[in-house]
């Protein structure tokens, strides 16, 4: 982290409140992330970190302060990989790469077409290049004819139009960490409305992306690689269809996971899934429940807490949103703070990357 750029982006008046708050939000990684280590684990996250870049003139919720990019990166930085989605324009996005200094690289796809749906989000994955490199593959996932989605046509609510790709085209690379080599896809997959042809058309998107990677899954393991799916699938809660559809190709998430991401914590939007040996779960889910090998990470615990609203009352209350709001604590809790930081959690699991002993004993049996 390159902590000596506080001097030239927060003003010397902020600058004590904002060094007080990162203490308070380093502090509290301290305690609920495991260290990163040299070669015994990765810890992999998935994040959607709301609109990144959008804000600006004409936004209603204002842009976000300096500070903020400097708590994102502290996040980010706590982990070895992290997949991002929702980033919208990269100038923010640079300004936390610089944050987190030269360790630290990118690989970021270009936005879906509109016509397709997109909303001009980009989705990337940001590593710490210490830990993990990039095995020179990545693509865009295309579906074959047979496998189109279902759109809806604006018409009758009953009635589907067929041979549609994703709104925002999945984004899959492939990488290693230690002995750990993963195809990893990430993922903001379509919302639509919560019942009728816009929630079947959402439950076709999770379908589609996992029976395509499902499919070459077993080519994969035969080859050493565990498969990742892992990001914003707007899944409702773990019984409901969209994780059905997830799961029914052979995908498994972590038990540690099956918890609300999102604000409120009332829906289980963010997940992290693998088709993989299956140790790579045991090792997540092992230990008693105080382990700590997978997680969400509540960052509002320490930044942006409903008891620091008079520092940022006058901001808050300058946005057009802010101006319109009959109650600004209410605002700021719900509204305001998540174009800031986000509405979504950090979802993240420590894996197991040494495998020295179980290659020399498979050499031994050869």
């Amino acid at each position: 982290m390159q902590y000596s750029l506080l001097k030239h982006r927060i003003p010397a008046a902020d600058r004590p409140r904002v060094v007080a708050h990162l203490q308070r939000l380093i502090a509290q990684l301290d305690r609920d992330i495991p260290d990163k280590d040299s070669e015994r684990n990765l810890l992999l996250a998935t994040w959607n970190i709301r609109d990144l870049g959008k804000a600006g003139k004409g936004w209603g919720h204002g842009n976000r302060l300096p500070e903020s990019l400097f708590y994102i990166a502290e996040i980010i930085s706590r982990f070895d990989f992290v997949a991002v989605q929702e980033v919208n324009e990269l100038g923010p996005w640079y300004d936390i790469m610089a944050i987190l200094g030269p360790d630290w690289d990118f690989i970021a796809t270009d936005v879906t077409h509109r016509k397709l749906g997109g909303n001009g989000e980009r989705l990337l994955y940001a590593f710490d290049k210490r830990k993990v490199w990039f095995q020179k593959i990545a693509g865009e996932i295309v579906l074959p004819a047979d496998m189109l989605i279902s759109a809806t046509t604006g018409g009758s609510a009953d009635k589907l139009a067929q041979g549609k790709q994703f709104r925002r085209t999945p984004f899959m690379a492939r990488f290693q960490s230690g002995w750990f080599k993963f195809d990893i896809c990430t993922v903001h997959l379509y919302y639509g409305d919560e019942r009728g042809t816009e929630l079947q058309e959402r439950i076709q998107e999770i379908d589609r992306v996992a029976k395509y990677l499902a499919s070459l899954a077993d080519i994969a393991k035969d080859n050493g690689r565990a498969t990742i799916l892992l990001g914003d699938f707007n899944i409702v809660h773990p019984e409901h269809e969209t994780m059905q559809a997830l799961k029914k190709h052979g995908f498994k998430t972590p038990k540690r996971l099956d918890a609300p991401s999102n604000l409120d914590r009332t829906k289980y939007y963010d997940q992290i899934a693998f088709i993989a040996d299956p140790t790579v779960i045991d090792y997540i889910d092992s230990g008693p429940a105080s382990a700590r090998n997978a997680g969400i990470f509540e960052m509002f615990e320490s930044i942006f807490r409903p008891e620091d609203l008079p520092d940022y009352q006058p901001t808050a209350a300058a946005t057009t949103e802010g101006k319109k709001a009959t109650d600004l604590a209410k605002y700021y809790a719900n509204d305001w703070r998540t174009w800031q930081i986000s509405d979504h959690k950090p979802l993240w699991v420590r894996l197991n990357t040494h495998h020295a002993a179980r290659y020399l004993a498979s050499l031994a049996g050869s």
